[in-house]
């Protein structure tokens, strides 16, 4: 097995930076690409940067999203691993070709919705989950609204902000299977230029004798989650020895290790995340209220 793992990460915007600290904090070294030419240029040359003995190499793509399918295809054709943030490409038939591509090459491929690996939001789910054994679930909806900023402009509020929500709402699925979802009204409101930062999930049941039972999640403060529903209020703290991107980097390298079979079937959970929200995505036009 190797004795040393070193991650090339192309982009060193915000999310290149944050996966840069956490992973040296792991023990990986890392070297950081930034720019189109020159993350093509070390993608087409990588032989020169991959001489160590006893050393297994991988590829963390944090560049805008419009470029993720370029850059994660040349890696997997290269024979690396990767780890793309989000989303894993901006149309399904292009993410359904790289997860094909991944399996293929026998290579990881994961993509890192973070706030699915928030430890106040597992934490939360739990609560819902008993909710939905006792009474229908109505309605779901996600309202997300930003301060504005310059990330993310190369693509559309669905394909920048949207698919975090798209991800979030997978995994709720996931925690309530036994749901009708054809009966639940769901709904996205989002605002990459609000002025302001909001987080909220709402859940709506319908209860006996016309009562209304609901779960509230506020994912905005920085250091715990406030879960309220219609029995009381809870404070959800985060770990503060870890964080999200923590939590899907220590995924990310568990993965790695796994004998291939396990790998690939752990793997292809994560691809199912982040292809339904791809898929999601692609239902929606430029206004994440406005399905096509």
């Amino acid at each position: 097995m190797a004795t040393q793992r070193v991650g090339f990460i192309l982009g060193s915007g915000r999310m290149g930076r944050l996966h840069q600290k956490r992973l040296e904090a792991f023990g990986v070294k890392t070297n950081m690409f930034d720019g189109a030419e020159a993350c093509r240029a070390f993608l087409r040359d990588h032989q020169k940067y991959t001489t160590e003995p006893d050393t297994s190499y991988f590829v963390v793509i944090a560049t805008p999203a419009s470029s993720h399918y370029e850059y994660v295809k040349s890696a997997l054709l290269f024979g690396f691993s990767v780890f793309a943030e989000k989303p894993l490409a901006t149309s399904l038939a292009d993410a359904e070709e790289l997860i094909q591509l991944a399996k293929e090459q026998q290579k990881l491929l994961f993509v890192g919705h973070s706030e699915c690996y928030s430890n106040a939001f597992q934490k939360t789910l739990p609560f819902l989950a008993d909710m939905a054994k006792h009474d229908e679930l109505e309605s779901l909806s996600f309202v997300r609204y930003n301060l504005t900023s310059d990330r993310g402009r190369d693509v559309s509020m669905v394909w920048d902000i949207g698919i975090h929500d798209y991800a979030l709402f997978y995994e709720l699925k996931k925690s309530i299977p036994q749901t009708n979802w054809r009966k639940v009204r769901v709904t996205f409101d989002e605002n990459r230029d609000a002025g302001y930062s909001m987080r909220m999930i709402y859940a709506n049941f319908r209860g006996p004798e016309g009562k209304k039972p609901f779960w509230r999640l506020d994912l905005n403060p920085t250091h715990y989650a406030t879960l309220k529903t219609h029995k009381n209020s809870i404070h959800i703290p985060t770990d503060n020895s870890t964080d999200a991107i923590s939590n899907e980097q220590r995924e990310f390298l568990h993965l790695l290790n796994l004998p291939l079979a396990d790998r690939q079937r752990k793997m292809l959970q994560n691809l199912e995340m982040a292809r339904f929200a791809v898929q999601t995505a692609e239902l929606y036009s430029t206004s994440p209220n406005s399905p096509k």
